[in-house]
């Protein structure tokens, strides 16, 4: 394997990891495309959608322990919300992540485009009012809807390889009204149980490209600590606008390779 390959990976592994801690998201609604695009474009050998997955789903579930160790610090992790959500959506992302041997890179693509655009239109929604000053601990939420959002998320993340937080944020912001701060830390720590199972889902059917993986990871763990300091010190409506323009650039990407390209 050649060692510019290596490199890139790093600084890609690197870039997504920051993404990750900073807005509190696995980092695969960014690294999927550098992933697709950023090789070829560098001279490379361009990669499957599948042998993507594969490295995302390590790379999910690593940005999301670093990251939420980094959050937990400074107190934005609501455990029963983690635990519901996590919970239903462990158990869905397993699943997806086993049936995912028997799909298509194209379908895998179309998912997480559909994924993506989803969450981008979310993001766009005026904010609601959910009191982000609010402590950890005295949020409040609707746990069978938190379940059933777990459960449908945590599907289409096994089936992508992917945690799933670009579009449970959005979800808990609008749908469960959790504060913007709580949503990204809760969100990382929801990420741990859900990519955990979507890595068992693609370890069990032999879809990891293990050197390739260890390489992202190495960038993913340093980029998501830098990412989660500087996210205390960034004011929220900053990084949901950040959130939304990254989700709508990749879902834009996406939809553009499937309908045009194809």
């Amino acid at each position: 394997m050649e060692p510019g390959f290596l490199s890139t990976l790093f600084a890609l592994g690197l870039f997504g990891g920051f993404v990750s801690g900073l807005l509190g998201i696995g980092g695969g609604i960014i690294m999927v495309p550098l992933l697709l695009y950023t090789p070829p474009a560098l001279g490379f050998a361009a990669l499957s959608m599948k042998t993507v997955a594969g490295i995302t789903s390590v790379q999910s579930f690593v940005g999301a322990v670093s990251g939420a160790i980094g959050h937990n610090r400074h107190k934005r992790i609501n455990l029963p919300l983690a635990l519901t959500m996590g919970g239903s959506m462990a158990i869905a992302s397993f699943a997806g992540s086993l049936a995912s041997v028997q799909i298509s890179s194209r379908f895998m693509l179309m998912v997480f485009a559909g994924m993506a655009i989803v969450a981008a239109v979310m993001m766009f929604i005026p904010a609601p009012k959910t009191g982000d000053t609010i402590d950890r601990d005295e949020v409040v939420f609707n746990k069978l809807l938190a379940t059933i959002v777990g459960l449908v998320i945590g599907t289409l993340s096994g089936i992508i390889g992917q945690g799933g937080a670009f579009l449970f944020i959005p979800a808990m912001l609008y749908i469960l009204r959790i504060p913007t701060r709580i949503a990204i830390g809760s969100a990382l720590a929801i990420g741990i149980a859900s990519s955990i199972f979507v890595l068992l889902g693609r370890l069990g059917t032999h879809q990891i490209p293990y050197i390739m993986s260890l390489v992202l990871v190495l960038g993913v763990v340093l980029g998501a600590q830098l990412g989660s300091t500087l996210s205390q010190k960034t004011p929220r409506v900053v990084l949901r606008r950040i959130l939304a323009v990254l989700i709508t650039a990749a879902a834009g990407k996406m939809w553009y390779e499937i309908l045009v390209l194809s």
